[in-house]
């Protein structure tokens, strides 16, 4: 899934393409993409000229100039690709945007069909079911902010994970996180004392802002705008390594499940201490 990184990488790009141009069709090649119905979405779309693009969490944000904001959730598999008009679409684009005076289109495409596209009205009415609610950026919080957050009774890696706790952040940049600094994915989180609690919060912000500038991780579907590929990936310490040598130590990097996701650790850099959750949350697989 595209974690912040991607997202924001995808928002930069869109930016320079997107920004102060005007929306002149819409095609809805599957209606049930969008929540709610279709036919006021093209009404409320079309002839709109789009002032900003901007990011949440994991969501993008086209910002119409009546306040109106297309908002769109990649899912596991989901991509926005700037494309020639011409150019065949790809299999599952699920909607296509033209632009007045553009030979481009942008185009969502979504294999298995896990993500979402919002309306929100500029009344603040939303057309179809209310996404959930988002904590802050990580990027933004202040200390104060991250040192309440590791108060929760929770797995690190699991509080890590709640949209609702901390936006934007998937398995990948958990799981190199927690490498960096040396935390076993089981420690609750307040059983961490206040150094590791800021030796985890310089290692989510470098990992993060090191991902940003290689434009993020391609590890299956994730393409930038122009479909090239990101490069973080090849700078992975952890994720996707089981059964090989750490990269600091040459200890073993090894897999498990916890809070229901596959994750990536080193069995010797992190190592389960007394503040570890119980093991009914966190298995070997």
């Amino acid at each position: 899934m595209p974690e912040l990184p991607e997202v924001e990488t995808l928002v930069r790009q869109l930016s320079r393409q997107l920004t102060g141009r005007r929306i002149r069709h819409v095609e809805l090649r599957r209606p049930d993409v969008l929540w709610g119905d279709d036919r006021p979405a093209c009404v409320l779309l079309r002839g709109r000229r789009i002032t900003r693009v901007s990011r949440r969490g994991k969501r993008i944000i086209l910002s119409l100039a009546d306040q109106t904001q297309l908002i769109v959730h990649l899912g596991m598999t989901g991509r926005l690709t700037w494309a020639p008009a011409d150019q065949p679409y790809a299999a599952h684009t699920h909607l296509c945007l033209e632009f007045a005076g553009q030979t481009r289109q942008l185009r969502f495409v979504d294999p298995r069909r896990f993500g979402n596209v919002w309306i929100a009205r500029a009344d603040g009415r939303w057309i179809g079911p209310v996404p959930s609610p988002l904590g802050p950026e990580p990027l933004e919080m202040t200390v104060g902010q991250f040192v309440g957050l590791c108060k929760r009774r929770r797995a690190v890696k699991a509080m890590l994970l709640d949209q609702r706790m901390i936006a934007g952040i998937g398995n990948i940049y958990c799981d190199e996180t927690l490498f960096r600094a040396r935390i076993h994915p089981t420690t609750r989180a307040d059983r961490l004392d206040r150094r590791t609690v800021m030796r985890l919060r310089r290692a989510l912000r470098a990992v993060l802002s090191e991902a940003i500038e290689a434009r993020g991780s391609t590890i299956r579907d994730y393409r930038q705008s122009d479909g090239s590929s990101g490069r973080f990936q090849n700078r992975h310490r952890v994720y996707g390594r089981a059964g090989l040598p750490c990269r600091r130590c040459q200890g073993k990097i090894d897999r498990m499940v916890v809070a229901g996701r596959g994750t990536y650790y080193c069995t010797r850099c992190q190592r389960p201490g007394p503040a570890a959750t119980s093991s009914a949350s966190a298995r070997a697989r």
